[in-house]
C-alpha cells in the first residue's frame, strides 16, 4: 500500500472523498499537475490534447446555475451533495460555507485563487489514488469543465440558489434585431437566443400545413374537408387565429389534452397488481375532459384533485376529481400485508405528485437525503403524512368499487336527478308525519333470535367446479364471530370450500328473508335440506342473493357454503326483507334532522296505495332509472383522525423511526399561516403564486407538447440532476404571463400555437443541423412523431368511421388474440379478452379500455406507457415494428379500406379521388409528381386484383364494418393500398 493511502486510512478519512491532504500536507491544487505525479504514474501528454487550445472564457460569461452546478452534480454531488450528513469527509460542494472552509492550510476552493484550490488539483491530477472523481465512479471531468470552474473560482465563486427554488420573476422583453417577424413575445425571446447563436428563423410554413399542425397539437385530429374549406377561404389577415379559436373551443381539444395528463396521473381501468381486475375510476378521465374543455383554471383543476373532498360544501365535480388520489395501482394479494402496501400507496403518490406538479425527484429521499437536492428524508416524509390518512384499505379486495366510493353523474343528469329529487321531496309533504311514523311500528318486524356461529377448517379442491360440487364432511366446528352486514373471511385458501353454521331460534315459525354476499359461489342448507345454490365468481361486497326460508317453530339450523375460486374468500349476511331492513335502519335515527322526511317517503314507497303514492313511486321508478345507469368512481375521502406518519429507516415500512408532522421541503418554502394542516394545506401551498415549480413545471410541459422538447428538456426533473433551459427567460416569461391569465390552459395554448415560432417550417438546414440538431432553440418548426392514439384517431378520422361518444366506459377493440390470457390468472375479470362487436371500437383511443398489465399492443408499439407509474414525457423510438402496426393492424387497415369506398363513392377520374384523398389525410393537395405516382401506383394494384381476385376479396374484408356490396373487391383493395400508402407517409406519421 502507497504510504500516503495507508496514512488517509489511519486518519479515517480515505481516498473517496475530498478533505484529505497529498503526502506533503499541501493542497492538491497548489501544485501543478506533473508535480502531483509519482515518478511511476508519470505520462506523456497525448498529442492530441497537447494540440487542443485551452478553453477561453470570460469570468462574466460564467453562470454558476447554468454553467457550475451541472458539473458539480454529475460529478461530485453524489458523495459530495445536500445530504449532508453522509458527505464524505465533511464537505459538501453545493454549500459554500463548506466548500470555501479553511481545511488546515488549504481550502477545497479559495475564491478568487483557482491555482490555491484543492479541487482544481483533485480533478487534474493524473495519480489515480488521488483524482476526483474516483475512477470506479466511471465518471471524469473534461478540460472544458476544469476550465470553467477555474474560471469561476477566479471570478469570485459566486453561489446561487438554484434556479428552479426561485419564485419566477417577469424578465424584461429582449429587443431583437428583426423583430419584425415576432407574431408575440414568445418571439422576441426566441429570436434573440437565435441571433445569439448567429441563426435565423425559417419562413412560414403553407397555410394547410399549419392548420394541419394547429389541429393535431390541439385537438389530435386532422382538419375535415370542410374545416379545411372554411379556412382557405378565408382571406383575412388572422384567419389562422380564427382556425386556432375554433380548434380551442371544440370538445375534441379536451379529449387530446386529457390524454397527457392521464399518462401523469398514471391513468388505467385495472388495479394494475395481481388479479389486474377492472376497476371503476373512469368517471374521473370524463372530468378531465370536461375540465379541459372548460378551460377550468389550473390551480383550480390541481386543488381539487388533491383535496375536492376536503373544500367546504364540495359539488359532485370537486369529488371526482379527488380520483387523483385514488390512481395509485393497487392489490388484494394473498399474503400481501396492509401496512406495506399503506407505505407504498402513500410512496406512490408522494412521488407521482412530487413530479406532476413540482417536477422534482422527491422519492429519491424516500431512504435517505436526496443526493443532489436540498430534500432531506424528514421533508419526503413530511409530505408522505399528507397522504397517508385517506379512508381507503390498503389492500382493495380487487373490487371493482372499493371504497370509498360514490355515483358519478355528469353535469345534465345531476341536473335530472336534482329536479326529481326535488319533486319527490313536494310530494312526500303531502303526508303527515304521524301517519308514516305509525305505519313503520306496524311493520317493524323482530329478528327471530340468533345463536353463535360456528365455522369450519378449509376443503381444498382439484379446481372451482369440483369445490361447488363437492361436499365436503365437516368434524370440526371453532367458534368465531359475523356481524350482521360486515364481511368475514374464513376460508384463505383458493379453489376451497368454508362452511359457516347457526341456529335461527324462531317462536311461532314462519317466512324470514336471508340476504348473502359471498366470495365466490354459495349453497345454503336450512335444517338439513338444501334451499338456494349461486354457482358464480364474484366480491362478497353486496349482499346480491335474497333467499325466503321457511322456518319452523324453535330451532333452525342454517348451514351457508362458500366456495372460493381465487384471492380471498367472504361471507356478507343480513336477515330481513327489504322493506323490514329499511324501517328497522329508520327507528333507530328516531329524533335525528330529516327523521320525518325520510319516514315519510319510506311509507310512500312502501305503504298503502294511494293517488299521491302512485305519482310517488312513478316519480321514483324513473328517478331510479336514471340513477342506475350512472358509475361510480373512486374518490377520496380523509380519516376523521390523522394517520401518523414516522420516517420510515430506508424506506421500509416495518422500520418506523421519528414521528414526524405535515409539512412541505424547507426549500420550497413553508405551508401558509392560515392553511390547514391537511391535503387541502399542501394544495394551497401548491397552488400559491409565490411557488417556484407549479407554474414553470406545467408551463414546460405545454412547451413540450408543441415542440418536441420542453424548454428544460428533462420535464420530470427540474433538480440539480435537470437539465439548465434552453432559454429560461422564455421560461420564467410563460410561467408569470399563466399566473397573470389566470391559469388558463387554453390562452397559453393560444400563445405558443399562434407564435412565428411555431408557425416556422420545420425545414433543417444543414447549418442547423449542426448548431440545433434537436430544435432546442427553435430555429425551425416543430417535427416530431406523433403520439399513438394521434395516429389511431387520424386513420379512423380520414376514413369517415371515426365515432364522435364522449365518455363512459372504455371500449376494446381489435386485440391479437391471447395477450390479456397470457398474463392474467383465471379468477380475474379481465383474464380474457372479447373485443366489442358496435361501433364503439370507432371511438377516439383516449376512450379505450387501459389494462395495466397488458395496455392495447398499438399503444405499446407506439411508446405508450403502461400506466403503471407516472410519466410525464414518453419516448420516442423507430422500430421495424410501429411499420408493421400500421401497414397492417385491423383497424388501420380497415380505415385504409373505408377511405377507398369514400373515394369510390366521390364522383370523378383517378387524379380527382387521389386529390381527395391527400386533402383527407394530409389536409392539402398533392404535387402533380405525387399525383402522378399514387396514379401509377393505382393502375398497377388494381391491374393484380383484376388478375387475383381472391387477393382482393381477402382485403375489403379486413375489419367488422359491413362492405359495400355494390362496389368492385378489385377497385376496393386496390383504393384501399392507395389510402394505406397515405397512411404510412412519414408526413402522416409525424408532427411537421
Amino acid at each position: 500500500m502507497k504510504p500516503f493511502k495507508w496514512l488517509l486510512l489511519v486518519l479515517g478519512l480515505g481516498t473517496v472523498g475530498f478533505g484529505s491532504a497529498l503526502p506533503s500536507g499541501k493542497p492538491a491544487a497548489s501544485k501543478p499537475p506533473a508535480q502531483a505525479q509519482s515518478g511511476a504514474q508519470k505520462k506523456k501528454t497525448s498529442p492530441q490534447v497537447a494540440r487542443k487550445p485551452a478553453a477561453r472564457l470570460t469570468p462574466e460569461s460564467i453562470s454558476f446555475n447554468r454553467d457550475i452546478r451541472p458539473i458539480l452534480s454529475d460529478n461530485c454531488f453524489q458523495c459530495h451533495g445536500p445530504a449532508a450528513k453522509e458527505a464524505k469527509a465533511g464537505l459538501r460542494l453545493d454549500d459554500f460555507a463548506s466548500a470555501t472552509k479553511d481545511r488546515g492550510g488549504y481550502r477545497v476552493i479559495s475564491p478568487g485563487k483557482p491555482e490555491e484550490s484543492a479541487i482544481v488539483g483533485r480533478l487534474i491530477t493524473s495519480n489515480t489514488d488521488m483524482v476526483m472523481p474516483p475512477k470506479a465512479s466511471g465518471k471524469k471531468v473534461t478540460p472544458e469543465q476544469v476550465a470553467k470552474l477555474k474560471a469561476w473560482i477566479k471570478q469570485g465563486a459566486k453561489y446561487e440558489q438554484h434556479w428552479a427554488f426561485v419564485a419566477p420573476k417577469m424578465p424584461p422583453v429582449p429587443t431583437p434585431r428583426n423583430a419584425s417577424w415576432a407574431k408575440n413575445d414568445v418571439d422576441r425571446f426566441v429570436l434573440a437566443g437565435l441571433e445569439r447563436k448567429g441563426l435565423a428563423p425559417e419562413s412560414a410554413a403553407s397555410k394547410t400545413q399549419l392548420l394541419r399542425r394547429a389541429s393535431l397539437a390541439l385537438t389530435g385530429l386532422q382538419p375535415t374537408l370542410d374545416e379545411l374549406s372554411v379556412y382557405l377561404a378565408d382571406s383575412s389577415a388572422d384567419a389562422y387565429e380564427h382556425a386556432v379559436d375554433r380548434l380551442l373551443a371544440s370538445p375534441r381539444y379536451g379529449e387530446h389534452q386529457a390524454r397527457y395528463w392521464l399518462d401523469a396521473v398514471r391513468y388505467g381501468d385495472t388495479h394494475g397488481l395481481h388479479l389486474d381486475n377492472e376497476r371503476s375510476i373512469y368517471p374521473y378521465r370524463d372530468w378531465v375532459v370536461q375540465a379541459m374543455n372548460e378551460d377550468l383554471p389550473y390551480d383550480k383543476f390541481t386543488l381539487w384533485q388533491l383535496a375536492g373532498d376536503l373544500l367546504p360544501n364540495p359539488t359532485t365535480e370537486m369529488k371526482i376529481a379527488t380520483g387523483y388520489i385514488r390512481m395509485n395501482p393497487s392489490t388484494n394479494e394473498g399474503g400481501a400485508i396492509e401496512a406495506e402496501f399503506l407505505a407504498k400507496n402513500t410512496f406512490d403518490r408522494v412521488d407521482t405528485t412530487s413530479t406532476v406538479f413540482l417536477g422534482l425527484t422527491v422519492g429519491c429521499a424516500r431512504c435517505h437525503d436526496h443526493k443532489f437536492d436540498p430534500v432531506s428524508q424528514e421533508d419526503y416524509f413530511r409530505m408522505y403524512a399528507f397522504f397517508n390518512s385517506t379512508k381507503e384499505s390498503p389492500l382493495d379486495g380487487n373490487l371493482l368499487t372499493p371504497g370509498p366510493v360514490m355515483k358519478a353523474p355528469n353535469p345534465e343528469e345531476e341536473k335530472v336527478l336534482k329536479a326529481r329529487l326535488a319533486e319527490l321531496d313536494k310530494l312526500s309533504t303531502q303526508i303527515e308525519s304521524a301517519v308514516a311514523i305509525d305505519w313503520m311500528k306496524e311493520n317493524s318486524v323482530v329478528i327471530p333470535e340468533m345463536g353463535p356461529w360456528e365455522f369450519s377448517e378449509a376443503f381444498k379442491a382439484e379446481n372451482f367446479d369440483k369445490a361447488f360440487e363437492t361436499e365436503f364432511d365437516v368434524k370440526n366446528w371453532v367458534p368465531g364471530e359475523l356481524k350482521v352486514d360486515t364481511i368475514k373471511q374464513f376460508i384463505n385458501a383458493e379453489n376451497a370450500v368454508g362452511y359457516a353454521r347457526t341456529t335461527i331460534n324462531s317462536l311461532a315459525g314462519g317466512e324470514l328473508t336471508l340476504r348473502l354476499g359471498t366470495d365466490d359461489g354459495v349453497k345454503v342448507f336450512l335444517n338439513g335440506a338444501e334451499i338456494h345454490a349461486n354457482k358464480v365468481l364474484r366480491g362478497a361486497a353486496q349482499q346480491v342473493d335474497i333467499i325466503k326460508m321457511a322456518l319452523k317453530p324453535g330451532a333452525n339450523a342454517l348451514v351457508i357454503k362458500v366456495v372460493n375460486g381465487g384471492g380471498p374468500d367472504g361471507l356478507n349476511v343480513g336477515f330481513g326483507s327489504d322493506v323490514q331492513v329499511k324501517v328497522k335502519e329508520l327507528s333507530a335515527r328516531v329524533g335525528q334532522p330529516e327523521f320525518d322526511r325520510q319516514a315519510r317517503e319510506l311509507f310512500l314507497e312502501f305503504g298503502p296505495n294511494s293517488e299521491v303514492a302512485q305519482l310517488y313511486r312513478k316519480e321514483l321508478a324513473e328517478y331510479r332509472k336514471l340513477d342506475a345507469t350512472i358509475p361510480f368512481t373512486l374518490v377520496a375521502e380523509e380519516l376523521e383522525k390523522p394517520r401518523p406518519a414516522a420516517i420510515l429507516r430506508r424506506g421500509e415500512y416495518d422500520l418506523p423511526g421519528r414521528i414526524v408532522t405535515r409539512g412541505v421541503p424547507k426549500v420550497l418554502g413553508s405551508l401558509p399561516k392560515t392553511a390547514p394542516a391537511d391535503r387541502l394545506g399542501f394544495a394551497q401551498w401548491l397552488t400559491d403564486a409565490r411557488h417556484p415549480l407549479f407554474s414553470r413545471v406545467l408551463v414546460n410541459r405545454l412547451w413540450q407538447q408543441h415542440f418536441g422538447f420542453g424548454l428544460v428538456k428533462t420535464s420530470e426533473d427540474f433538480g440539480s440532476q435537470g437539465e439548465w433551459p434552453s432559454n429560461p427567460e422564455l421560461l420564467d416569461y410563460l410561467a408569470v404571463t399563466f399566473q397573470k391569465q389566470g391559469y388558463s390552459m387554453k390562452k397559453l395554448h393560444r400563445l405558443l400555437v399562434t407564435s412565428a415560432a411555431f408557425r416556422q417550417s420545420s425545414r433543417l438546414s444543414s447549418q442547423k443541423r449542426l448548431v440545433d440538431p434537436e430544435n432546442r432553440l427553435v430555429s425551425r418548426g416543430p417535427r416530431f412523431r406523433l403520439d399513438a392514439e394521434v395516429l389511431r384517431d387520424q386513420v379512423l378520422n380520414a376514413s369517415g368511421l371515426l365515432v364522435l361518444k364522449s365518455g363512459g366506459r372504455g371500449f376494446r377493440p381489435y386485440q391479437p388474440a391471447g395477450l390479456w390470457e397470457e398474463v392474467a390468472f383465471l379468477e380475474s375479470t379481465t383474464a380474457t379478452y372479447s373485443m366489442d362487436m358496435t361501433s364503439e371500437i370507432y371511438r377516439r383511443t383516449l376512450y379505450l379500455f387501459w389494462k395495466r398489465t397488458s395496455p392495447h399492443p398499438v399503444m405499446a408499439a407506439f411508446d405508450a406507457p403502461s400506466r403503471e407509474a407516472c410519466v410525464v414525457k414518453r419516448s420516442r423510438t423507430n422500430t421495424p415494428l410501429q411499420a408493421l402496426v400500421t401497414l397492417n393492424e385491423p383497424a388501420f387497415l380497415e380505415s385504409a379500406r373505408m377511405l377507398g369506398e369514400r373515394l369510390l363513392a366521390e364522383p370523378g377520374n383517378t387524379d380527382g379521388r387521389i386529390r381527395t384523398a391527400f386533402r383527407l389525410a394530409l389536409s392539402r393537395s398533392p404535387s402533380a409528381r405525387e399525383a402522378e405516382v399514387l396514379g401509377k401506383a393505382y393502375e398497377r394494384y388494381l391491374l393484380h386484383y383484376k388478375s387475383n381476385p381472391a387477393d382482393a376479396e381477402a382485403l375489403v374484408k379486413v375489419g367488422i364494418y359491413p362492405q359495400n356490396p355494390k362496389l368492385d373487391p378489385a377497385e376496393l383493395a386496390s383504393w384501399t393500398l392507395v389510402a394505406s400508402t397515405l397512411f404510412n407517409l412519414d408526413e402522416f406519421l409525424t408532427l411537421n
